[in-house]
């Protein structure tokens, strides 16, 4: 079965990072899942391990709306920093904003992949999975 080793969730909701690491391991999609609650906690961490690809996620999934650091906080730091660091990540805005400005913002980022919304399914973890070439 096709899988990722690492997979990071920025997203202020414990719920759905809980979920989210339920998921993928009842799927067998990620060996390991880091979730950060904000912005700000995800950047200090790839600040810290930019140049150690072993330690940085092989995919970003990305709310919008957190506090301190926000999702479009976020990508402006990390299209930026994203140089510096020793692998490329991509990243998936996932948020349960439906509104066509938001799903357009993202994807006027070229480090975003894809816009997908809230509740993430079985089907979307393994598109995910495809798309990256896992």
């Amino acid at each position: 079965m096709p899988s990722i080793q690492s997979l990071c969730v920025i997203d202020d909701d414990m719920i759905y990072q809980f979920a989210v690491k339920l998921n993928l391991k009842q799927l067998q999609l990620a060996n390991s899942v880091q979730c950060f609650s904000n912005g700000e906690q995800a950047k200090l961490y790839m600040m810290e391990n930019a140049q150690k690809p072993e330690a940085l996620p092989d995919v970003i999934l990305l709310d919008i709306n957190m506090p301190i650091m926000d999702g479009w906080d976020f990508l402006e730091w990390f299209k930026e920093f994203k140089v510096n660091m020793s692998k490329a990540i991509p990243i998936f805005m996932v948020s349960s904003s439906i509104d066509w400005r938001d799903i357009e913002k993202a994807k006027s980022y070229k480090e975003v992949v894809d816009y997908m919304s809230k509740p993430l399914t079985d089907g979307n973890f393994f598109e995910i999975i495809h798309r990256l070439g896992a």
